[in-house]
């Protein structure tokens, strides 16, 4: 069975820079400090149960984050089609704001940088197994991330984690280095601020648990179990939410097909528990399977392509449409660059009940002038090179002018007076 996997890809539209392989991971020519003795073992995460499906009471708390995609002026690169929010990590009383943490609806639970000024001094409390701390290898398509998992309370806007989460730092000065079962075939370390192209990533996908590779890491010899409790591996704080912890709604405005120099829009939580989060019947709700090998996906079928791509999602944590397309023009980097706008239409259908479908139009276009002069949201970019055959990865751009749910697995709503869904499901407006 494929778990649920994340999907977080950061890739621009420079030839030649991929940004998710351009971190300064760990390792390195001679002369380096001398590692200590570690032991890592590999720990097991049991199967996560089906969730009681469950409807969340009216709420009035502020549920709502503003939205915005710029340059980020501590990444010494293009920020492009980044969603960034404002996140705070809480011990007790004791809590520091972080600012440029993306949004990523593709994958499950918050990462921060260790490194971040002022998170060293909460003294987060380590998750262990046993007396052992535990750590993660968060396998991306563009990368990994290696750090501890901790105890936290996240804040989001006016939404408190009820309970302290796991969450995971990355990158500063962790003691334990990545084992190659880690790093093998995963790509570069991301965890830092050039890898993320932010301080941290902020996972509300559709899922509740994150199930990357955990390890239990000491100094020789490690007494660490082989087993995890699933209360103990990263945990999508939308779901520990008090009150509006049934999903998220990911809103963005439209921006020129030219591209612009940034864009805003409005992160929401909950869904049918406030005005500003009603599943109405605008909406076009896409079911889909909560495991199996289509797991998190539907399938999408491209006007002008043969076959389908039954690998498929939105993905808000992607910077471009990674969609391998024939009769695009392309530059020698793999990214589509027609001279005039190329629009592109299509159907989702969902693997769950093939009667919900929602239709798909996107645009691809040469965007290098623009981004040469300064403008960072786009809605029109995308690439071949990273996009896999099969799967079509509908990223940020397809966000822009558009309002997507994310239902959370085991979420139960309503649409208008007929209709309702339990997800894992997106919505589409």
């Amino acid at each position: 069975m494929r778990m649920p996997s994340l999907k977080f890809f950061l890739r621009s539209l420079i030839p030649g820079v991929f940004l998710a392989l351009t971190a300064c991971g760990g390792g390195g020519g001679g002369g380096g400090p001398t590692v200590p003795p570690q032991t890592c073992n590999v720990l097991s995460v049991p199967p996560t149960p089906i969730p009681t499906p469950f409807t969340p009471a009216s709420s009035s708390t502020l549920n709502h984050v503003p939205v915005t995609v710029e340059q980020y002026a501590s990444v010494n690169y293009p920020t492009m089609n980044l969603p960034y929010v404002t996140v705070q990590v809480c011990h007790g009383s004791q809590c520091v704001s972080i600012d440029h943490v993306i949004v990523d609806t593709g994958s499950y639970g918050l990462r921060v940088r260790a490194d971040f000024p002022g998170i060293s001094a909460l003294n987060l409390p380590a998750v262990t197994n046993g007396t052992v701390p535990v750590t993660e290898c968060a396998q991306f398509l563009g990368g990994y991330m290696w750090g501890g998992v901790y105890q936290a309370t996240v804040k989001v806007g006016g939404e408190t984690t009820a309970n302290p989460i796991p969450i995971q730092l990355v990158g500063g000065q962790y003691p334990f280095t990545p084992p190659g079962s880690c790093t093998s075939n995963a790509g570069t370390d991301i965890g830092n601020l050039d890898g993320i192209g932010g301080n941290g990533l902020l996972g509300v996908g559709v899922f509740l648990h994150d199930l990357s590779p955990y390890y239990a890491c000491a100094s020789s010899p490690n007494t660490g179990s082989g087993n995890l409790a699933l209360t103990s591996v990263v945990f999508n704080p939308v779901a520990a939410f008090s009150t509006d912890n049934n999903g998220v709604v990911l809103n963005l405005s439209a921006v020129n097909s030219a591209g612009q120099p940034t864009a805003s829009g409005t992160l929401t939580f909950g869904i049918n528990t406030q005005p500003n989060n009603s599943l109405t019947t605008s909406y076009s709700v896409l079911p889909v399977p909560a495991s199996g090998p289509d797991i998190g996906d539907f399938t999408a079928s491209l006007t002008g392509q043969s076959g389908t791509y039954p690998d498929s999602f939105f993905d808000s944590g992607s910077n471009l449409y990674f969609i391998p397309l024939t009769g695009v023009p392309t530059n020698s980097n793999g990214d589509y660059n027609p001279q005039t706008l190329t629009t592109i239409t299509g159907t989702a259908t969902s693997f769950v009940n093939s009667s919900n479908t929602a239709s798909l139009s996107f645009g691809l276009l040469d965007i290098s002038s623009g981004l040469s002069n300064g403008d960072r949201a786009f809605n029109d970019s995308g690439t071949s090179n990273g996009a896999t055959a099969g799967s079509a990865d509908f990223g940020l751009p397809y966000f822009y002018g558009h309002s997507i749910i994310n239902g959370l697995n085991g979420a139960q709503v309503t649409q208008g007076s007929t209709s309702s869904f339990t997800g894992p499901f997106y919505a589409i407006q």
